[in-house]
């Protein structure tokens, strides 16, 4: 099998004992890290980190395991979560984003390769720990990404060549307004995702909101007008649903994008995974769930893109607990008639009608 790699095959040996090196240097200033690699695995994991994964493919053939043997297999035109095509998690270093990372990485995503990307560059793990069968799955892509910098984001794309990309990214203080994360970003990212692997592209996940569509709502004026660098949050939101779908329908590729519209996150964990969920389309039904079922359904929508093999477009859907479930306005029937159910978080995803 063919790959591309930023720098010649011919030069990725010096370039690995150059990056071992640096590897070295970085373990003796930092004890946490220390303890971390001396399991051959993570040891492994970060070479392939410290090389900005440039050179995967070279790397890891001899070091197979469950994780990437179950992808191997994928019905995907593209192996989904491998050192050469990974799932990168954009806005990680957030709460949703780390519950994603944590999912895709453990038993219930079992992708081997998943890349976290933070504004900061810096790990989210380092002070919560997550066992070594996950954290072995996990790889901080070690520069600052700026979602509002297209050319940054097409330069990281192109040296990682992500199989599929999830934006759990949003306003905040230090990461910019709700105009620039919400909207610019997330059509920056789906541009990235759209002109990568040599033009097949990487089908995207975004977390978006609920009611974005429904100005008239109480849940729109409330969250809209909170002020700050929130401001416009709900009109920046479906601006870049918009974009987005503007993107991908423009490809020639056959990757695929899902929009998640989420209520409110609530605290705690899920009880019973998939059953408590509900799935509905038309932004007339809506309700909470927590942060590690909001994770789960990322997978789901992942596994079933695998399943059907993309194929383009896409689909929006809001999600939520059934016993959270409420109507977004008054003259809405609370049964829609577009409920999805399912056993797992997969199975919640088939049948969607998908967008036009």
């Amino acid at each position: 099998q063919q790959h591309k790699y930023t720098t010649p095959p011919s030069s990725s040996s010096s370039l690995l004992t150059e990056f071992k090196a640096k590897a070295s240097s970085s373990e003796e200033s930092n004890d946490a890290v220390i303890k971390h690699k001396k399991n051959n695995k993570n040891n492994r994991r970060n070479i392939l980190h410290q090389i900005g994964i440039t050179s995967a493919s070279l790397l890891v053939s001899n070091f197979a395991t469950p994780h990437e043997a179950a992808h191997a297999a994928s019905s995907s035109s593209v192996a989904v979560g491998t050192p050469e095509h990974p799932v990168v998690v954009i806005g990680a270093g957030g709460r949703t984003g780390m519950a994603v990372s944590e999912a895709l990485a453990g038993s219930l995503g079992g992708y081997s390769d998943v890349v976290m990307m933070t504004r900061s560059g810096k790990d989210p793990f380092q002070v919560i720990k997550l066992p070594s069968e996950v954290k072995q799955h996990l790889t901080i892509y070690p520069d600052k990404i700026d979602v509002r910098d297209l050319s940054s984001l097409k330069d990281a794309f192109q040296k990682l060549q992500p199989s599929a990309v999830v934006y759990c990214a949003s306003a905040s203080k230090q990461g910019g307004s709700a105009f620039e994360v919400d909207d610019v970003g997330v059509e920056n990212v789906a541009l990235a995702c759209c002109t990568n692997s040599g033009g097949s592209g990487s089908s995207m996940v975004l977390i978006s909101a609920l009611a974005v569509d429904k100005p008239e709502s109480k849940s729109f004026k409330i969250t809209n007008t909170l002020g700050g660098y929130l401001n416009g949050i709900m009109d920046a939101k479906l601006s870049g649903e918009q974009k987005l779908r503007s993107a991908f329908k423009k490809t020639n590729g056959g990757s695929s994008y899902v929009i998640l519209r989420p209520g409110v996150l609530i605290n705690g964990k899920s009880k019973n995974g998939a059953d408590d969920l509900e799935l509905n389309q038309g932004d007339t039904i809506g309700g909470g769930l927590s942060r590690d079922e909001l994770a789960g359904l990322v997978v789901g929508a992942l596994q079933q893109q695998q399943t059907s093999g993309g194929g383009g477009g896409g689909i929006t859907v809001e999600v939520y607990r059934k016993s959270t479930r409420q109507k977004l306005q008054p003259e809405f029937e609370i049964r829609s008639g577009n409920e999805h159910f399912g056993v797992t978080y997969q199975s919640l995803f088939e049948g969607l009608t998908r967008d036009v």
